[in-house]
């Protein structure tokens, strides 16, 4: 009697075309569910899949050739990742559903092109339609999720009240293109698929661009602001040393003043690090002056300490007391990713 490690080849593709009847059935209830027409066309891309590496199996076991175990092992790690899917589209997870599904589907491809690498043939027509959806429809998610970040992104600069129209006409205009594509790609359209796509792709590459630059000129203007902010607490304080005559503040704030100049022009030439290091400076040297203006309260409330920007400044420029009370101070931490 054999044992299990000892099935031949004819026996393996038994075991896993009864797996694949499994998948196919768990794909037909849970797309029962389903009214994503993206989803659908996945799901009967993995049932292509499945029908073509099959096929391609059983011409290697009529042709008395053995079947690469990576192309085995990957068409095993295929089945697991489509019952995925179909777990996740079950639990009204589409996003979920799509992801198993092409990782499903790459691994199928994987099969393949491990049999093609051992047994060099001319592939078939149904393999040249799978390749060739399964590489729009990948690209077609990539651009998706790229949309998905420009979205954030946008959304985040609106509310800082920066006049975004253009650019979500722009990001309206690529999901109709990717839509198109969808569409052609659904009814095998290769070529008006793979237009869209690409038209598409250039159109969000150039929004990211502009974007990110958006980004740092957002960064640049909370900045600015602060430093504005700043420029008037010096003020004050400045006008309250002066009528106390007091000397050591008046000092600690021309350091500080002269830091703040320093952070204006690093600002200015959006040298975004150097800047927050000459703020933290400027800070250190008006948290002195607050210090010398009114000492016997900054000891009192020396154990906490005010906020600053976050960068570490000069151990020269450092305050031996805290200010007793915080003065806001820019979140870098919030700037858009």
């Amino acid at each position: 009697m054999h044992s299990k490690s000892t099935l031949n080849p004819l026996a393996t593709i038994t075991l896993i075309l009864i797996a694949v009847s499994a998948v196919t059935f768990s794909f037909a209830a849970a797309a029962t569910t389903s009214t994503e027409s993206s989803t659908d066309f996945l799901f009967s891309l993995v049932k292509n899949a499945n029908a073509t590496v099959t096929e391609t199996y059983s011409r290697l076991e009529a042709n008395a050739t053995a079947i690469p175990q990576d192309s085995l092992t990957a068409y095993s790690q295929a089945l697991l990742l489509a019952n995925e899917a179909a777990s996740q589209l079950q639990a009204g997870n589409i996003s979920g559903a799509n992801t198993k599904a092409i990782q499903a589907l790459q691994k199928f491809k994987e099969a393949l092109r491990i049999v093609y690498e051992a047994f060099p043939e001319t592939p078939t027509e149904a393999q040249i339609t799978l390749e060739k959806s399964v590489t729009l429809q990948s690209a077609i998610d990539r651009s998706y999720e790229q949309l998905q970040r420009l979205e954030n992104l946008t959304g985040f600069a609106a509310a800082t009240g920066y006049n975004t129209t253009a650019l979500e006409d722009k990001i309206e205009t690529a999901k109709a293109l990717l839509a198109n594509a969808s569409l052609s790609l659904n009814q095998q359209n290769f070529e008006a698929a793979s237009n869209s796509t690409a038209e598409a792709k250039t159109l969000i590459d150039n929004l990211l661009n502009h974007v990110n630059a958006l980004a740092d000129t957002l960064k640049v203007q909370r900045l600015a602001a602060y430093v504005n902010q700043t420029k008037a607490r010096l003020e004050t304080l400045r006008t309250e040393a002066n009528a106390a005559q007091n000397v050591a503040s008046l000092t600690a704030l021309n350091s500080a003043d002269a830091s703040l100049a320093s952070a204006e022009e690093y600002l200015e030439n959006q040298q975004i690090n150097e800047t927050l290091s000459a703020l933290a400076s400027s800070k250190a040297s008006e948290e002195k002056a607050a210090a010398y203006l009114n000492p016997a309260a900054s000891t009192s409330d020396s154990a906490t300490p005010s906020p600053s920007p976050k960068a570490t400044p000069s151990t020269s420029n450092k305050s031996p007391t805290k200010t007793p009370t915080a003065t806001p101070t820019p979140n870098t931490s919030a700037s858009i990713k």
